[in-house]
């Protein structure tokens, strides 16, 4: 999946396109009020990369996956905003044309 997406560039791309998409969202937006890291897409592309079976960009530097968890956690149930982030994922996708194509007989 990590190369299919394009590797750390794809992934960087598509996390700045999908934090773009939230931040225009007026109910997932709310999520970051409290303020957000500058390097926050480029965090998330590495975590992302190392999710999807690339290399470990993000737990070197920041840590394990337990420490990401408990932040959006912490802030109790959101299910709403959680929807509103997944809804803008799609598009953030097509902005950024990362399309991966379904081959027949193989698992993506």
């Amino acid at each position: 999946m990590y190369e299919a997406a394009g590797g750390i560039g794809g992934l960087q791309r598509l996390a700045h396109a999908w934090h773009a998409r939230v931040m225009a969202d007026e109910e997932v937006s709310h999520a970051f009020s409290h303020g957000y890291r500058p390097d926050h897409s480029e965090r998330l592309a590495a975590y992302w990369a190392e999710a999807l079976g690339g290399p470990p960009l993000y737990s070197p530097r920041y840590g394990a996956e337990t420490s990401v968890v408990p932040i959006p956690s912490a802030n109790g149930t959101h299910e709403g905003v959680d929807r509103r982030a997944i809804v803008c994922f799609d598009p953030a996708v097509a902005d950024v044309s990362l399309i991966v194509e379904e081959r027949p007989g193989e698992l993506l």
